[in-house]
């Protein structure tokens, strides 16, 4: 009786906060009438899609895209910031994540034009948070911290705990308990200075979670204090979530009795407010729990309902992966039609000035052959062989350019790789006063690595050879923009080493892109390497 009534008191507390936040929209959405300036328009249609993350996420793509429209109208370049990051956000809770790196990188482009620096840090922290999701963890961590770099000379501890948390996720992800452990902690105390009770519970909740996998009994004390912050905060999902974790505890260690309280509790929050991931997961643990106690009545019944939500959830996620992909077409085939129509203006003003010089070269040819035909037709020899010599040298030289700048860039990337590994290696032999001189070097040296080097290698490759693309194109077209770039390397004859250093891989991941290209080619079977087979294009 007593966790039916905790359940009722949480739920009717849920629908209070819900019409509270329905009530601050309202009182947006009444300054939005009543907005004459673009710019006030911009500034809260951008603040009221930001709010909907916490009330309607499905609006959100609607009012971002009102500010962007209204924005690129008055040439708003900070709502034109807002708007997209706003449209990075929505993309990310889509799953749509090529869009939402797209949109991002929109964002942060300028707001660095603008010198916003919070709004960067607020990049950098969603870029960390999209490469997360996709398990590119190296990436993910470099970018939460760079946000939590600039969170702490901002001296916003807000964000300096979240990026501490966001960072002891992806520790803990690659199995670095002890980084992992120390962020956590991090986060924790700032919190508990600014007693942000939300994230205090969120780092409870991380900590037990850990503890938990570390096999460390503590975890549970941190469960019960996520749990009865939860109560506090009257959150509804946050009582569950909590109880499920330590219901799921208590049957990792056949303490059977004392899980059933906390997943019953769980369950019947969880059926209330629609979560059907979440009752799934408890559904499954308390079948486990009432076999154990022998129960196998309730087990069965209990045993089904999981199975039950477990195939409509598979459904659900099958529909959404693929609202997800209908999604991404249409909203490539619908791009903007100003640029189309740009595109359209550009190529006919180009093909009038083809025309006009078109012209201009006839006359001159047909004076020329009226005064001197046979000296016009040496000439013109003599000039076709002399931009055949030229092209021909230029060639050659662009090629050897080519081949200086790659062999340069890898040189250069080797260097400072190893004097970075070497800094970090020797740092703890250096005395602490000294700590962060070194940390400055690296990220000095680490800065001057050629990370963005792919555009001008591809200009100068396509120079060099201008059909590549397109022969290979023609004979491969379902191959991915990384294939490609992978093709183009090896159509240099560079090595797994040489390649690795200028794209930052190692080099098993690049024999194992290069295996895959085989089989992509179809020429696993042929005695034929990938540099002789793609040197016919």
């Amino acid at each position: 009786m007593k966790h039916i009534y905790l359940i009722f008191f949480t739920l009717l507390l849920c629908i209070k906060g819900t019409c509270q936040d329905q009530k601050y929209m309202d009182s947006l959405m009444s300054g939005l009438d009543s907005a004459l300036e673009d710019t006030v328009r911009v500034n809260l249609l951008n603040k009221i899609a930001s709010e909907l993350f916490y009330v309607n996420q499905e609006q959100i793509y609607e009012i971002a895209q009102q500010a962007l429209e209204l924005s690129e109208t008055s040439d708003y370049k900070t709502g034109i910031a807002e708007a997209y990051n706003n449209l990075g956000i929505y993309f990310r809770l889509k799953g749509v994540y090529e869009l939402a790196i797209d949109y991002t990188y929109k964002s942060l482009d300028i707001m660095e034009q603008t010198n916003n620096v919070s709004g960067i840090g607020r990049c950098y922290n969603l870029i960390g948070i999209i490469y997360y999701n996709l398990n590119n963890n190296e990436i993910s961590l470099e970018y939460f911290s760079k946000a939590l770099e600039i969170a702490i000379q901002q001296n916003d501890r807000k964000w300096m705990s979240g990026n501490y948390n966001n960072q002891g996720l992806v520790y803990e992800k690659i199995g670095e308990y002890g980084k992992a452990l120390e962020c956590y902690h991090k986060a924790l105390e700032i919190n508990i200075e600014l007693n942000n009770k939300n994230w205090i519970a969120t780092n409870y909740g991380n900590i037990g979670s850990l503890y938990q996998i570390m096999g460390n009994p503590k975890c549970l004390d941190y469960y019960f204090k996520r749990l009865q912050l939860k109560v506090e905060l009257n959150d509804a999902a946050g009582i569950s979530f909590s109880s499920y974790l330590i219901g799921k505890y208590y049957n990792s260690q056949n303490k059977f009795n004392e899980a059933l309280p906390f997943l019953i509790d769980s369950y019947l929050i969880n059926d209330s407010i629609g979560s059907l991931l979440q009752v799934t997961r408890v559904a499954f643990e308390l079948s486990s729990a009432y076999a154990g106690l022998k129960n196998y009545e309730e087990a069965y019944k209990y045993q089904v309902l999981y199975k039950l939500h477990d195939d409509s959830l598979n459904f659900e996620e099958s529909t959404q992966k693929i609202t997800r992909l209908e999604m991404q077409y249409n909203f490539k085939k619908d791009q903007p039609l100003k640029e189309m129509s740009y595109q359209k203006t550009k190529l006919l003003q180009f093909a009038l000035g083809i025309f006009l010089i078109f012209m201009v070269i006839t006359v001159i040819l047909l004076i020329s052959r009226q005064k001197a035909k046979v000296n016009q037709q040496t000439l013109e020899q003599k000039k076709i062989q002399l931009e055949n010599s030229l092209m021909h040298e230029e060639l050659i030289f662009k090629d050897e350019l080519l081949q200086d700048n790659i062999d340069y860039l890898v040189t250069k990337n080797n260097l400072i790789s190893t004097i970075s590994e070497k800094l970090i290696r020797e740092k703890p032999a250096f005395v602490k006063e000294n700590q962060h001189l070194i940390n400055e070097i690296i990220l000095e040296l680490q800065s001057g690595m050629d990370n963005d080097l792919w555009e001008e290698f591809e200009l100068r490759f396509n120079q060099v050879h201008t059909d590549f693309y397109k022969n290979l194109n023609n004979k491969a077209p379902y191959l991915t923009l990384n294939d490609k770039k992978l093709c183009a390397f090896l159509r240099l004859n560079m090595s797994s080493r040489e390649i690795a250093a200028i794209t930052h891989q190692s080099i098993s991941s690049i024999e194992t892109a290069r295996t895959r290209l085989r089989k992509k080619l179809e020429i696993s079977n042929l005695d034929l390497t990938l540099q002789e087979y793609l040197s016919q294009f």
